[in-house]
């Protein structure tokens, strides 16, 4: 989205810079695309396209009758653009979705980068890709760079450690225009379900842009050649390159987003249609001759469409897939509308609207790194009305003075020398690359330093400082383990081979299994990452088995819990999960261990997590019934552990924000249980079926505490693997294994 706003900010320097060319324009009709088109191309035409050979500049936007190129309304529709983005990124709650602004910036630059390409194609018949990457880096990259260098400074001096090598890797990954496929594998990482923001990671737009623009050239390169050789005309080649290429991007949208909305929103193939649209749009404005009713329903339509979507759409829907196509159409409307004068784009064309257009580019670039680190100082999770006043000021005078110091200079430079600027580009993503690097790097080897510190001992008694009958002492001052800096990656399975948060059926035996895969005896841990939490403490029993009769085997889905009933997000079933439940409910049977244990995350952290849930708590209960009943007609014995107690707050970064008082971050024992037990409730009642409730070796009698026995509890809604290990003797107790 960045790249759109940018590209289109500099629309009047382009229209200054092709003033030698508006004569032609009074010559043709509508639009500067109403230029002839030649019939066959001259041999050289693949040679100027990759050599960027002197041409006449192109107009950046197509021409209204007259000649004028002056499209005051677009800065508007940037304005509103980035209007939509800020105040979403400000409050959520007061525009949920805000997050359409970023389609409406990708409409806009397809219309105009496409448009001035195809339209240099109708005219010369040729690209100059070295000139059009030369306006790119020097519209983009200085911009870029002065947010990324100061964000990183800033992430430096205010994240803590914990944060401090995940903010700059991704910094890295944003410079080199690679931030959303970065994202893309984080949304699909349960682990990263409840981790902070990156001030980043609004980058993930702008990579988008410059990925597409890495291609569409090519393409409208290989159209000229065909052209030429065929006799045919570029630009009709050019268009059904890119309606190809529009098409084929929106059906794969449509598709891919049910089946992976996280990813899906950050990829680069789901999101080409977008900027297509608008290149099509401008392809055919020089054959639209809409009325004057019809650019009033094509602006005001448009507009409707636009705002509806961002008062009404939320972050639940499957976006962007078709949905995305209300924003993006009322968009094109908007753009086509303005081809002619009308009430819609003297609106969008007042000053104060395309003074925000004009710096629309460095708002969208410091918005989000205020934003969050404010929150980040502030500690909490959404910003008062003092800080969003606050944070939008700030954002305010940085664009302004981004504008006017960084971009304005670069862009009103000379005539581009190629080696220069190419120069510059390497040099600007060289800077960003190697100052992140620096810091990712002194970060990754203090983190190095403290994993691996986190025995239990006599000085961390754990959870055995609850016991009931011998509680252990807690010797003060001690250093929490894990430490609080890598509390969050204190995670099971630790020594195991295979991926054990996704049971794989056709993995060898000794894959995810503590123990001798021939071993006489079995116990399974089966359901979701809040029953494989507690496979630790099972392998700690197999380890302390001297004789090898026990082996513990996970068998467990991360996000699925063991239950006939598939969740649901945003209205569509996970249908996975149940298949996943299905068919190791046929290996238990086969397998007849001697224990099967599950476990599951409450409803509320379903909900509120990972955004999924169950149409009733009465259907949640039927589905784990019925997988229950199932092993216990084939008389295998179950245990149920009860949900695990939620906290109140992140205590990881609690604790890192209050040191020296972690009773600052424990949970009062009323709010952190869960209101409904849903899977003890299936269990009640069935024969072979036992409830195992740790819950008072984990809160206290009024609080559920961030560290127990100078041992820190929670990572997020999970427990750390150190705690869980603590957990070992009480739990086996409880399981009847010792």
């Amino acid at each position: 989205m960045t790249g759109v706003v940018r590209t289109l900010r500099g629309s009047r320097n382009v229209n200054k810079r092709a003033t030698d060319t508006q004569s032609l324009y009074k010559r043709t009709s509508r639009s500067a695309y109403a230029s002839p088109l030649p019939s066959e191309l001259p041999w050289w035409c693949a040679v100027a396209l990759a050599t960027g050979e002197s041409t006449p500049a192109a107009a950046a936007t197509p021409a209204r009758p007259g000649g004028s190129t002056a499209r005051g309304d677009i800065q508007g529709l940037r304005a509103l653009a980035v209007a939509l983005v800020v105040c979403y990124h400000l409050r959520p709650d007061w525009l949920t979705g805000g997050f359409v602004g970023v389609d409406v910036f990708f409409v806009i630059s397809g219309f105009l980068i496409i448009g001035t390409l195809t339209g240099e194609a109708r005219r010369t018949g040729r690209v100059r890709l070295l000139a059009f990457y030369a306006r790119r880096v020097r519209r983009l990259l200085p911009a870029a760079t002065v947010v990324l260098v100061a964000t990183t400074a800033a992430a430096l001096a205010l994240f803590p450690l914990s944060r401090q090598s995940d903010v700059l890797r991704e910094v890295v990954f944003s410079a080199l225009n690679a931030q959303n496929w970065l994202l893309a594998v984080l949304s699909n990482d349960y682990g990263h379900a409840g981790v902070g923001a990156s001030p980043v990671q609004h980058f993930w737009s702008l990579a988008v842009e410059e990925q597409f623009y890495l291609v569409i050239p090519l393409v409208l390169l290989g159209a000229c050649a065909l052209a030429a050789r065929r006799g045919g005309r570029p630009a009709r080649y050019a268009a059904a390159a890119v309606g190809l290429i529009t098409v084929a991007s929106f059906a794969f949208s449509v598709y891919y987003t049910p089946l992976d909305h996280g990813a899906a929103y950050f990829i680069t193939p789901t999101r080409m249609w977008e900027l297509g649209i608008g290149g099509l749009a401008a392809m055919a404005a020089h054959r639209l001759r809409p009325g004057r009713v019809q650019r009033a329903a094509l602006g005001w339509g448009g507009l409707a469409a636009v705002l509806v979507s961002a008062v009404v759409f939320t972050t639940d829907l499957v976006f962007p897939g078709w949905v995305a196509a209300v924003p993006v159409l009322g968009t094109a409307g908007m753009l086509v509308a303005g081809l002619e004068r009308n009430a819609l784009s003297r609106l969008l064309g007042v000053r104060p609207l395309t003074y925000v257009g004009d710096i629309s580019y460095s708002l969208y670039l410091w918005h989000w790194p205020v934003v969050v680190l404010l929150l980040e100082v502030s500690g909490r999770t959404a910003l008062n009305r003092y800080e969003v006043l606050a944070a939008g000021a700030a954002s305010l005078v940085l664009a302004a003075l981004s504008t006017r110091f960084v971009e304005a200079p670069f862009r009103r430079s000379p005539r581009p020398r190629f080696r220069a600027t190419y120069a510059l580009g390497a040099g600007l993503v060289a800077l960003s690359v190697a100052v992140a690097s620096t810091g990712w790097a002194v970060a990754e080897a203090e983190l190095a330093g403290l994993r691996g510190q986190s025995a239990l001992d006599a000085d961390h008694p754990g959870a055995l400082a609850l016991d009931p009958v011998d509680p252990r002492p807690v010797p003060p001052g001690v250093p929490l383990v894990p430490a609080v800096s890598v509390a969050a990656e204190d995670v099971p399975f630790r020594g195991l081979t295979g991926d054990c948060g996704i049971h794989d059926f056709t993995a060898p035996p000794e894959a995810c299994t503590y123990g001798r895969p021939d071993a006489p005896r079995t116990v399974v841990v089966v359901g979701d990452s809040h029953a494989g939490q507690y496979s630790t403490p099972l392998g700690e029993f197999v380890r302390l088995d001297g004789g090898g009769r026990w082996r513990v085997k996970v068998m467990i889905r991360n996000g699925c819990p063991f239950n006939a009933v598939p969740p649901a997000e945003s209205g569509w079933p996970l249908e996975d999960c149940a298949r996943q439940n299905a068919a190791q409910l046929e290996a238990l049977r086969a397998m007849k261990p001697d224990l099967v244990v599950t476990s599951a995350m409450s409803p509320e952290s379903y909900r509120d997590d990972l955004k999924w849930g169950w149409e009733s708590t009465a259907r949640m209960v039927e589905g784990y019934r019925t997988m229950l009943t199932a092993l216990s007609d084939a008389h295998i014995p179950v245990a149920v552990i009860r949900e695990l107690p939620r906290p109140a707050r992140p205590v990881v970064a609690c604790l890192e924000r209050n040191p020296r008082q972690p009773g600052a971050c424990d949970t009062p024992r009323a709010e952190a249980l869960p209101p409904t037990s849903p899977l003890v409730e299936a269990a009640t009642g069935i024969e072979g079926v036992s409830v195992v409730d740790l819950t008072d070796w984990i809160c206290r009698a009024d609080t559920c505490p961030a560290v127990v026995g100078n041992v820190v509890v929670y990572r997020d809604n999970h427990l750390t693997d150190t705690y869980a290990k603590s957990l070992a003797g009480p739990l086996l107790t409880a399981l009847g294994l010792r």
